[in-house]
């Protein structure tokens, strides 16, 4: 018997010209369903490796009825249960032609589904069927079934069952009327109340600062949100490089579940150091001191310099977390700036204070600043010295719809910035700037990952005329290293510009506007 066999598959072989063995693929019964024609040429082996076929017709044969199975799962996923798929291999010598005949016969739609519950009393609040997507008369997609059974989990979980699970999925087809019943057997699991938190990896972190972060007190029922809470608000802290928040397991039955907190803790100092030389700038020196950790509950300070041939700065700040409340810090600051540019010459000092807190949750932020600032600038253009007194009022909005902190591939964030200025000295006026700055961004290609960004810039002043600000405050065409950096947009008085500028591209203004208005969107790639 072996030996017929291994007789008949080597004839087989021999019969058919390996190097030359192609093939086709046809399908039939599909001409009027695009749609199910994209579905199985997109999941078909047989199409995929036209360019790779078999060495011999047995093999031929056994990747079209693979494929036919698969197209059969296929249809039935997208609500085709009465669906058949035959499979042939025709045609001789060098073209050989696989010929998928499909009959989807009539589509099933959802039927009446319910939900099934553990015969034993319990407070879980069964959602409606079709709040999870299962209305009747839709097309019976394995896609809806799946999603309906995430949201059912979902919907537990956030009434307080954590240990809620599917038992099982079981389907009535009415073959008949081509109806799918879908009957979802849940079993939510004990109602979780929340209790102590076991913080780990916390040394040199005072436990107190750890607590402010909590957002429930023992006995709450459990959320999803309440856990993230922690997690969000704890990275915020920039104390952590890690941060797992898990339930555990209660001792006994009916006491509070207890939730462990493990912490892995990044340096809280650092310390930067950069330097450069250009031929118009002349030498550039810059250094950066921080400490993330000051007195062990998350203070900050952070010292900036830059030392260089035109501007010299010196920044120092410090950060107080949860200031009179969880997730509000003020922020102290101090800045003394030199200048010396081709349009002026400026010394300048500058103090601050601001309050914020998250808004918009997550990822918004909003704060209340005062500021106080020295100026002293002359102008080379006409000789004049004068020296500028204000007082700001900083009223900030932040927003970030990005994927991730550090490494954005989609998503936008937005900064927005409302000053009024008060001018405490005779030289100067009066005046509100108003600040945008936004980010756009998407990844076109996963594979080599290419992250494109685009980011846009507008700024204007609102109150006061271009020559009566500080010329060091002052809107000016460009931001580059060099060309009109600081040749001002000046028009008629009241009048205002919009400004254009792609780095390294394209440096000119394109839109006149009333007051003074400064628009710089940048293309960027990131490989």
């Amino acid at each position: 018997m072996f030996l017929l066999f291994w007789t008949v598959w080597a004839a087989t072989v021999w019969a058919v010209d390996e190097e030359n063995l192609s093939y086709s693929v046809v399908f039939t019964g599909l001409e009027d369903d695009q749609t199910l024609l994209s579905l199985l040429q997109s999941v078909s082996v047989a199409v995929k490796r036209r360019d790779h076929p078999p060495s011999d017709l047995f093999l031929l044969r056994r990747r079209a009825k693979d494929d036919g199975e698969t197209f059969i799962q296929a249809l039935h996923s997208r609500g085709w249960f009465d669906a058949t798929v035959d499979a042939a291999v025709s045609g001789d010598g060098e073209e050989r032609v696989i010929t998928f005949a499909v009959a989807s016969g009539q589509r099933y739609r959802l039927g009446p589904s319910r939900l099934q519950l553990p015969p034993q009393p319990s407070v879980f609040v069964a959602p409606a069927m079709e709040s999870l997507g299962l209305k009747e008369g839709e097309p019976a997609e394995s896609a809806v079934i799946f999603a309906a059974s995430e949201k059912l989990l979902l919907a537990a979980r956030e009434q307080g069952f954590p240990r809620a699970r599917l038992v099982d999925r079981p389907f009535e087809l009415d073959r008949d009327g081509h109806w799918l019943h879908v009957v979802l057997e849940l079993d939510p699991g004990p109602l979780v109340r929340l209790g102590q938190v076991h913080f780990s990896g916390d040394a040199g972190v005072d436990r107190s600062f750890l607590e402010k972060h909590l957002s429930w007190r023992p006995g709450a029922i459990y959320h999803p949100k309440r856990l993230d809470r922690i997690h969000r608000s704890l990275m915020g802290t920039k104390l952590f490089s890690s941060v797992s928040v898990d339930l555990d397991q209660p001792a006994k039955e009916g006491e509070l579940w207890p939730v462990s907190v493990r912490l892995l803790q990044g340096k809280h100092k650092s310390i930067a150091l950069g330097g450069g030389y250009s031929t118009d700038k002349g030498i550039n020196l810059k250094g950066v001191w921080e400490n993330r950790n000051v007195f062990n509950r998350g203070q900050r300070i952070k010292a900036r310099t830059e030392l260089g041939t035109q501007a010299q700065t010196i920044f120092l700040s410090h950060e107080t977390p949860d200031f009179f409340q969880a997730e509000q810090k003020l922020t102290l600051s101090t800045q003394l700036d030199r200048s010396l540019e081709d349009a002026f010459d400026s010394q300048s000092v500058q103090i601050g204070a601001n309050v914020s807190r998250p808004v918009f949750s997550p990822g918004g932020e909003a704060g209340l600043g005062l500021e106080w600032r020295l100026a002293d600038v002359m102008e080379k253009s006409g000789g004049l010295r004068s020296s500028f007194t204000t007082t700001a009022i900083p009223m900030t909005l932040k927003l970030d719809r990005s994927d991730d902190l550090l490494d954005p591939g989609q998503g936008w964030r937005w900064n927005a910035e409302l000053k009024p200025v008060l001018a405490l000295s005779s030289s100067g006026q009066p005046h509100t700037r108003i600040g945008n700055r936004g980010s756009h961004y998407f990844t076109p290609w996963a594979s080599p990952r290419i992250v494109l960004a685009l980011r846009a810039e507008v700024d204007t002043v609102v109150g006061a005329n271009h020559e009566d600000l500080a010329a060091d405050e002052r809107l000016y065409a460009g931001g580059g290293g060099r060309g009109p950096r600081f040749a001002g947009l000046r028009g008629k008085v009241g009048g205002w510009w919009v400004f254009w500028m792609v780095p390294g591209l394209m440096n000119r203004p394109f839109l006149r506007c009333p007051r003074g208005c400064c628009l710089e969107p940048g293309w960027g790639g990131v490989i």
